[in-house]
C-alpha cells in the first residue's frame, strides 16, 4: 500500500492553516476588518476545519 499527495488539495491545507495562524496573531487585521472577537473565532474555526478536510483529502491509498 503506497501513499501519494494530492497538491490539489495539500496546497491550499498549507494556505488554509497559514490564514488560521494569521487570524490567531492578528496579523490578519491588516487585511480584514473584523466586526468583533466572535467573528474573528469564527473564521480562524472555519480556516482551521478547512484545512484539516483538505489536509484529509490530500491523500491517497493506492493497492499495488
Amino acid at each position: 500500500m503506497k501513499l501519494i499527495i494530492d497538491f490539489k488539495f495539500f496546497i491550499p491545507a498549507i494556505l488554509s492553516f497559514v490564514v488560521a495562524y494569521m487570524t490567531v496573531t492578528s496579523t490578519i487585521d491588516n487585511y480584514i476588518s473584523f466586526a468583533g472577537e466572535a467573528n474573528a473565532a469564527g473564521f480562524f474555526i472555519m480556516s482551521t476545519f478547512l484545512g484539516l478536510l483538505l489536509t484529509v483529502c490530500s491523500f491517497e491509498k493506492i493497492k499495488s
